[in-house]
């Protein structure tokens, strides 16, 4: 660095104006300990009539925010060190800085939750069609009575685009003027998984959300959809802030249990996008510097999914008909719906939201607010005005959450006027009020609930409940429950127990209109398949129940049968699975579902073990080829593979991947996986003499000085060989190179040879 030697009196620092003349700059190298803590490396600073500058880059570095106006040496902005009280140790050239909290830049730091480590492979959806089917067939007294439900889908043919349609067909048991083949769904939907917007034409449910109730409709709906990406959360988080003079780490307690921990440097620190979590509670800190001093802070907070952050908006818009009686006879499109929905938060504690729908008959405007004052719970506040033909009127809503680790309490209170419509006309109460509260402690929870409500008619109606739970011993869960309504009482206890992952019993007792003694034995299904059954008797209704149920690669079969106490029976059989279409020919297997399905490929090899988020779920069949089922959409997915079932001379470089598909489709997904064939090699020179001990045997591809060793006799083991190879000698006759070939019947290690090494070509 090349110092001007003398510098303008208005560049420099104050006071050093008059001495400019006799005293130049001067470039020191010296080590730098700010609080007590050593910077790395040494660091070129500036003194000048015994004040020291340091370069701006270097305040960055140290992220201290300057106390000065530049001043350029040599063309380059400096800033003065003397606010910080800077003392030299001449014997080592160490410069002492005290340098405060509030001095540095503050720092930002997103909290970096637990991540999967897992690397992601890319998925490949190529256009095809997925079936799933559910039959059922009954009988009884009256008769026998089948139907199925059918749910075909075609995926793959635009990006994140799927086609449903469902049907219902119906043989026997059909009512008055219902028809034995029934279309309940046809819609084609499409993801935009980076924007967050989800577009449906054809049948879908009105996003009434928390402001209207929720209708079918068939028509066009475009709306937001934060579940295509579920791990990042919308709603206000709380900002904990702090500072520190020295490196420090920083422990993370979320109402007294660890959520993680990080460093942060010298400074103040803002973290933000803590882990999500909702309801009252409180955040500590836990500061530990590099001189072993601990400091705590405690940070209360308040989180609800009913807000939105500062600035993100939630939107609807939707344009069709309205559906009435879906599924039954009188199912049928009538009227028209045009609605326009929109929430966003305003501040941290504070979200609008907006709704306006017009029908043929019925106009509405909802207006609403959230809001969180001094972290007590969310109020929410709704206003709406409603005109139909010949009416107008108005409603209100008022309700009160709170959630604590302890207990949870939610109220709330509605009047609606003789003139407020639902959109598809229908009639609100015309007052209703609920109070709903839990509470725990230790292992009882505990949960009350009371509605009392005047329909538009006039009937008055309420509703109690009440429920506790406690775990008994180890192994025993008890549950009480009652019920009120219509002035009738129903009061029921079920002691449960677990036997094992799958086998469950169950005992109850019940008082009221369903009085009676019940006692069951279950076995679930293990998630690979199997056999699953239930065995019921008591003095009920259903004197006794059977089942048995069974769970494979081709769906899942249930038998029942059960017996009244009045002497009747009735039987039902159902079959549930699914058909895919990727390439030639139909695959049968299991239900598609809600989830995804995954065709996961691991290099042809057959009876590997495919894992589900480290549980094995399935084994390759002869192509080397399993279906996973019950991934889950548009979050992380960990598949892997059982390495002991592995041949030995296959390399997998990933035994764990993550796979994040899209919704309502079957993917592909091919493990990276190959093969590596070793030998063994006996060479010798054209003379007949064996390589000599010590000299190195490298593939042409390796870098001179790489290899394997020889051993006795000319032997040496090389792996991860090609069907041609090149293999290049270094010993001390120089170098000679050996051409072979490895036969594909060779076995897993062959010994080849004697080889003959010969003078190296090009």
């Amino acid at each position: 660095m090349l110092l001007a030697q003398q510098a303008s009196a208005e560049r420099l620092p104050p006071g050093a104006g008059d001495r400019s003349a006799s005293a130049g700059p001067v470039l020191r190298w010296v080590d730098v300990r700010i609080n007590g803590h050593a910077l790395e490396g040494a660091m070129p600073l500036v003194e000048i009539d015994g004040q020291f500058l340091a370069p701006a880059d270097a305040l960055a570095a140290w992220q201290v925010a300057p106390q000065d106006s530049p001043l350029l040496i040599d063309g380059r902005p400096h800033h003065s060190l003397q606010a910080w009280q800077p003392r030299l140790l001449a014997a080592t050239q160490t410069l002492l800085l005290s340098i405060e909290a509030e001095s540095f830049v503050a720092q930002r730091l997103p909290w970096q939750s637990p991540r999967i480590d897992s690397p992601a492979i890319e998925l490949h959806t190529a256009p095809g069609l997925a079936l799933d089917y559910s039959f059922n067939l009954d009988r009884d007294r009256a008769g026998s009575q089948a139907s199925t439900l059918t749910d075909l889908r075609a995926f793959g043919l635009w990006p994140q685009t799927v086609l449903h349609h469902t049907q219902l067909w119906r043989q026997g048991g059909t009512l008055p003027g219902q028809a034995r083949a029934q279309r309940l769904d046809t819609a084609l939907r499409h993801a935009d998984p980076e924007g967050l917007w989800r577009t449906t034409v054809g049948d879908t449910l009105s996003c009434g959300g928390e402001l209207a109730p929720t209708v079918r409709m068939a028509g066009l709906q475009l709306r937001t959809d934060f579940g295509l990406q579920p791990d990042r959360v919308q709603y206000p988080l709380p900002l904990v802030q702090g500072s520190a003079q020295v490196p420090s780490g920083v422990d993370l307690l979320i109402n007294d249990r660890p959520a993680g921990n990080l460093s942060v440097g010298p400074g103040r620190f803002l973290l933000d996008s803590l882990p999500a979590v909702t309801g009252a509670g409180e955040i500590r800190l836990v500061q530990r510097d590099v001189q072993g001093i601990e400091q705590v802070r405690t940070v209360p907070f308040y989180a609800s999914p009913r807000l939105l952050r500062p600035g993100v908006r939630e939107q609807c818009a939707e344009l069709g008909r309205l559906r009435l009686n879906y599924g039954l006879p009188g199912d049928r499109y009538q009227g028209s719906l045009a609605a326009l929905a929109w929430r966003e938060g305003i501040t941290d504690t504070l979200t609008g939201l907006a709704r306006v729908e017009s029908g043929s008959t019925v106009q509405n405007l909802h207006l609403a607010t959230h809001w969180v004052p001094a972290r007590l719970g969310v109020v929410s506040l709704q206003w709406t005005g409603s005109r139909s033909t010949g009416r107008q009127g108005q409603a209100l809503r008022l309700g009160l959450e709170r959630v604590t680790p302890t207990y949870h309490l939610s109220a709330r209170t509605e009047i609606a006027g003789k003139g407020v419509r639902q959109i598809d006309g229908s009639l609100p109460p015309a007052r209703r009020s609920s109070l709903f509260g839990g509470w725990t402690w230790g292992r009882v929870s505990t949960s009350v609930g009371q509605v009392w409500q005047r329909s538009a008619a006039g009937v008055d109606q309420r509703v109690f409940t009440a429920s506790a739970q406690q775990r008994i011993g180890g192994d025993w869960q008890m549950g009480l429950s009652a019920l009120r309504r219509e002035q009738r009482w129903s009061v029921a206890v079920m002691f449960t127990r677990a036997l094992g992952r799958d086998i469950s019993l169950a005992a109850r007792l019940q008082t009221g209109a369903d009085a009676g003694v019940a006692l069951q034995a279950q076995r679930h299904e293990p998630e690979t398949g199997g056999v699953g059954w239930r065995l019921q008797g008591g003095s009920g209704a259903n004197r006794a129940v059977a089942g048995w149920s069974w769970l494979g690669d081709l769906g899942r079969l249930e038998l029942q049968a059960a017996r009244a106490a009045r002497g009747d029976t009735a039987e039902r059989l159902t079959w549930q699975g699914g058909l895919i279409w990727l390439d030639e020919r139909p695959v049968a297997g299991r239900a598609l579902g809600d989830g995804v399905v995954a065709r996961i490929e691991v290099a042809g090899l057959p009876g590997v073990g495919v894992q589900l988020n480290r549980r094995e779920v399935a084994v390759t069949d002869a192509q080397g080829r399993a279906w996973v089922h019950g991934l889950q959409p548009w979050e992380d997915n960990i598949i892997g593979i059982s390495p002991e079932r592995l041949p030995m001379d296959l390399l997998v470089s990933l035994h764990e991947v993550r796979i994040r598909p899209p919704g309502d489709t079957v993917v592909n997904a091919r493990f990276p996986t190959r093969r590596s064939r070793a030998a063994l090699l006996r060479v010798q020179y054209p003379d007949g003499r064996p390589v000599a001990p010590g000299a190195r045997a490298r593939l042409g591809a390796e870098d001179p000085g790489a290899g394997v060793p020889f051993g006795l006799s000319g032997e040496v083991f090389l792996g991860d060989l090609q069907d041609r190879n090149r293999l290049l000698v270094e010993g001390p006759a120089g170098v000679c190179q050996v051409d072979f070939d490895l036969p594909p019947e060779a076995g897993v290690q062959p010994t080849l040879g004697p080889l003959v090494c010969r003078e190296l070509r090009p």
